[in-house]
């Protein structure tokens, strides 16, 4: 038994089980006789030694990579994650960390909070597909430090872990304004799981610029981040005929999957329908047309969220908070409407 379990049966943070020991004022007199009873009753003695190792640098920082066994997993050639996870692996040996990495589930966290409580991590950092707040709320509530990567796998109302905060909405408002300067009017777009923030704020900003523009909002079908949504959504709509002349793909997996839809129909991209993407994977380069796509900072948010943590674990604060933009690259999947 250790002070974890000790503040678990107090019903307090391990913190506060910490300044018990520490014969600290903070507590209120209740409290502190509710866990000295608690240690007592379970024959708890803390160990000196190890006391003296509390606040000990590991400087080694853990990379978490939680997985939901009925959703897509992230596996060692992730197109999106390989790069941060990378860079991640990179920042830290810069700024002189280790970095060690495991893997859970969204429903048993207990691998990661064994690294924290044998003292062989300073902090963490968690990457998924899936919603990690329960992961998150147990590695605080047990007072250890933790940040994720992605902002939509937490609550909106998370105010208190690292986390880099891409601007989603602002990044499709300019996506869709590139296809409207281009000339067209008739816009489409494919969006990811209506569960997912992101995908919301990037439909948002899709409708914001057609409004803007005061241009009628073109078919929306509402998908997944994976290449099926983008292959089922152009069958939709050429089986209906409501084929647009630009579409918006909420990530580089949907195009790749409206590509081959359009390829299998005899529909030219670009000539007569126009692809733009989100996130810039690696692979969108050597499409054939080459991707027009909205470029996701990930190496810089990976960065940024490394000396996030280093920062709040040596100096008690994290850094200055940052918001990124995707921004505009440009290939060969878009060009002006042909008239018709």
């Amino acid at each position: 038994m250790d002070t974890y379990d000790i503040a678990k049966l107090a019903g307090v943070s391990r913190k506060t089980v910490q300044r018990v020991l520490n014969d600290s004022t903070q507590v209120k007199k209740e409290t502190r006789d509710r866990i000295l009873r608690i240690m007592t009753e379970n024959n708890y003695h803390p160990n000196v030694s190890a006391r003296r190792l509390t606040k000990k640098k590991t400087e080694t920082l853990g990379l978490f990579i939680i997985q939901d066994p009925e959703l897509d997993n992230i596996y060692a050639d992730d197109f999106f994650y390989s790069t941060v996870i990378s860079q991640m692996i990179s920042s830290s040996r810069g700024r002189g960390y280790n970095m060690l990495v495991t893997t859970s589930t969204v429903d048993d966290p207990s691998p990661i909070l064994k690294l924290y409580r044998e003292k062989s991590i300073d902090a963490g950092m968690i990457i998924s597909w899936s919603n990690v707040q329960k992961v998150v709320d147990e590695i605080r509530e047990a007072d250890f430090l933790v940040g994720v990567f992605d902002q939509n796998n937490l609550s909106p109302k998370q105010q208190d872990v690292p986390v880099p905060m891409l601007l989603n909405k602002e990044s499709a408002i300019e996506a869709t304004e590139y296809l409207i300067q281009l000339g067209h009017e008739r816009i489409g777009i494919i969006t990811g799981e209506e569960t997912n923030r992101a995908a919301v704020e990037r439909l948002n900003g899709y409708r914001e610029a057609l409004q803007q523009a005061k241009l009628e909002e073109g078919p929306v079908y509402k998908g997944s981040f994976v290449e099926e949504s983008g292959y089922e959504a152009l069958l939709d709509w050429i089986g209906k005929g409501t084929l647009p002349t630009a579409i918006v793909c909420s990530n580089d997996l949907i195009a790749i999957g409206a590509l081959k839809a359009l390829g299998e129909h005899g529909i030219s991209v670009p000539k007569q329908v126009s692809l733009i993407g989100f996130d810039n994977i690696r692979l969108t380069e050597y499409m054939n047309p080459s991707l027009t796509t909205m470029h996701l900072p990930r190496v810089e948010m990976a960065e940024y969220l490394v000396e996030q943590l280093i920062s709040q674990f040596e100096h008690g604060v994290p850094a200055p908070e940052r918001f990124f933009k995707a921004s505009l690259v440009e290939r060969h999947s878009c060009v002006a409407p042909v008239l018709r």
